[in-house]
């Protein structure tokens, strides 16, 4: 860990990755819903490649990858609603920095800090 990291800044900042957003598959869609994840956390995903399924106002559609990369983490499990440009997912692309996100909650989700296990009292 960063010794000079400003408190509640994201270790995962200095990681390079991709939310992946829910897409308008329509012009009217406003949201959408995860049906299925094609991929599973630790996979590595082809840009092209289709990552999951999403049901819109009209019809289930597959969703591809933009870009290769390693499925981190699933922030909106099949069966959840987001709004589209939301992020539903994360790819790194490093097999490596999957750990970094699959450890600890992402910085879109409410973050509880348990200072028990710190060095020691903030300054």
């Amino acid at each position: 860990a960063d010794a000079d990291a400003t408190p509640g800044e994201s270790p995962k900042a200095d990681i390079e990755h991709t939310e992946i957003f829910m897409p308008a598959l329509s012009s009217t869609m406003s949201e959408g819903k995860v049906v299925e994840w094609l991929k599973r956390p630790g996979e590595f995903v082809e840009a092209g490649e289709a990552l999951m399924v999403v049901e819109s106002d009209k019809a289930d559609m597959d969703v591809e990858a933009f870009e290769d990369g390693y499925l981190a983490v699933i922030i909106k499990e099949a069966g959840e609603t987001a709004d589209v440009g939301a992020p539903v997912g994360i790819l790194v692309q490093n097999e490596s920095d999957i750990a970094a996100f699959s450890d600890s909650p992402l910085p879109t989700a409410p973050v509880s800090i348990d200072y028990s296990a710190a060095a020691g009292p903030p300054d």
